[in-house]
């Protein structure tokens, strides 16, 4: 056992100790910051580092399977999933881009199984839950903790999660919550409705009672903006148990899309400056996308690149903003997936994969990615 944990030890030296360095706050990848945020975490309790060295094993484990598989199907196998286990929801945000998408025929729980048991072959780490409400399907925690050699990353309201709830992810292991709040209580229920603020709040402390890692979900918009970077509502974040904080800026799509909510350049320039001075300030790891999933290239990670989204159906999207599916796991399962010939244009064509007035590259040049679908599904594609 002594000769294992030394193994474990010089692991964690090698793998993690470059993850926590703080010079690089400027682009130091999504990867790293979670890796700080949860370092963070264990160090306010030792007893935690079961769950570190359980994560880490993980990784260095998806790692080396996912370099083996990539060579065995040519092509990219992503280090992250998104999925949408659900786009049936107890909310109605505004502004929200998963309104007005199919929410029938949803992927039942053999389905999930198989998915999550592939992602584990192929070498994915990380498999992010969005939607719709993905606690409105009583079968999902059941069935990411068996899943032990994922780590998943829920993306909730909040409304559900109960006492309870928050036991069941405590005992899973690999579960990190983030629950969604948009600012202050006026700014939260203005956009999610009465009591929204309240549950997210009640949410966090059923988590904080339980000791697991979670934080929050914030939509950063040029209404709510000046209060997300605030010290007070930072704070509060902070005293709620948060070790994460993500803020992701606003896409004006969906149903009803809110175009004076987008930042312009000055705008978003000003927000991403106070989130680097946050990060050297607070004992609260905050994510920004794109900012962070783009890096130093200012280049999108999805299409495969890094991450790809597997939406309700099991249709395969570059990612959740770009609702176009050539592939369904269905038939095929997730390794064709990563092969995908749609998602392998996409990627052949690095102006896609640039932005310069929107959050998402792929929602910016919707056209160009909508002709590139039909170009391919006609036979087309030069």
């Amino acid at each position: 056992m002594n000769v294992i944990m030394l193994e474990i030890l010089k692991r964690l030296k090698v793998e993690v100790l470059p993850f926590l360095r703080t010079e690089d706050w400027e682009n130091p990848g999504i990867g790293k910051l979670i890796m700080r945020a949860l370092w963070r975490w264990m160090c306010r309790d030792p007893r935690r580092i079961s769950f570190i060295v359980h994560l880490l094993i993980g990784f260095l484990r998806a790692r080396t399977r996912r370099k083996k598989q990539e060579k065995h199907i040519g092509g990219n196998i992503p280090i992250v999933l998104a999925h949408s286990p659900t786009m049936q929801c107890n909310y109605r945000c505004v502004g929200c881009y998963s309104q007005g998408r199919d929410d029938s025929n949803e992927l039942s729980s053999d389905e999930l199984d198989t998915l999550f048991r592939e992602a584990e072959e192929l070498g994915v780490s990380t498999i992010v839950i969005t939607g719709g409400e993905p606690f409105l399907r009583s079968d999902l925690v059941p069935l990411m903790e068996k899943h032990r050699g994922l780590l998943f990353v829920v993306i909730t309201n909040g409304s559900l999660l109960s006492p309870l709830l928050a036991q069941k992810i405590a005992h899973s292991g690999n579960i990190i919550t983030l629950v969604s709040i948009e600012g202050n209580e006026m700014e939260t229920q203005r956009r999610r409705g009465e009591g929204a603020y309240q549950a997210a709040i009640r949410a966090m402390e059923n988590l904080k009672a339980c000791g697991v890692p979670f934080g929050f979900a914030a939509t950063n918009t040029r209404e709510n903006a000046a209060t997300l970077i605030s010290e007070p509502f930072i704070n509060q974040m902070i005293a709620a148990g948060c070790t994460l904080g993500f803020f992701t800026e606003y896409v004006p799509c969906g149903e009803h899309p809110r175009y004076d909510w987008v930042f312009d350049r000055h705008a978003r320039e000003q927000f991403h400056q106070k989130v680097l001075k946050l990060r050297t300030q607070k004992p609260l790891v905050l994510v920004q996308f794109p900012h962070d999933e783009y890096g130093k290239d200012d280049l999108c990670s999805a299409a495969g690149i890094a991450s790809f989204h597997i939406n309700t159906q099991g249709g395969v999207e570059p990612c959740p903003f770009s609702p176009y599916a050539q592939d369904n796991i269905r038939q095929g399962g997730l390794r064709q997936a990563c092969a995908s010939s749609f998602l392998k244009s996409i990627r052949s064509q690095p102006a896609l994969l640039h932005r310069k007035e929107y959050a998402c590259a792929l929602f910016e040049h919707e056209k160009e990615i909508a002709q590139l679908f039909h170009s391919i599904e006609k036979g087309e594609e030069q």
